[in-house]
């Protein structure tokens, strides 16, 4: 931002549980940047994690519906990626509940630097 006048309206980066970017996250909402995952499900890196499994469980949805709904409630863009219609039609189905407080606090402790593509510093 310091080299140019220009703001992004939504920035797209490698974004979730195990890698969370929370000082990027909160650059963005002070300057009205709208955050995008990019890779939500850390290519299913996360979706194993016990803590998710069992938010899931209690939910009585899957792990990739806690992660994306985990999204959402931070209020990022998620749009995961899936050639499989029975995974997009339920990738789609997140808003039929919420995540309590303690489950978003236990998604958030999965944060751990978890890059599942290249750091933007050392491409090209």
């Amino acid at each position: 931002m310091a080299g140019t006048t220009l703001v992004p309206a939504v920035n797209q980066v490698e974004l979730h549980p195990g890698l969370q970017q929370s000082a990027l996250r909160a650059f963005h909402a002070e300057h009205g940047i709208a955050t995008e995952a990019w890779s939500p499900l850390a290519q299913g890196a996360v979706l194993d994690d016990p803590a998710v499994k069992a938010i899931a469980a209690r939910h009585d949805r899957s792990p990739a519906q806690v992660v994306i709904r985990w999204h959402l409630q931070l209020g990022n863009i998620v749009i995961p990626k899936s050639v499989t219609p029975a995974r997009i039609r339920e990738n789609f189905d997140v808003f039929g509940f919420t995540l309590a407080d303690e489950e978003m606090r236990a998604v958030a402790a999965l944060d751990r630097d978890l890059r599942t593509g290249p750091h933007p510093d050392e491409l090209n």
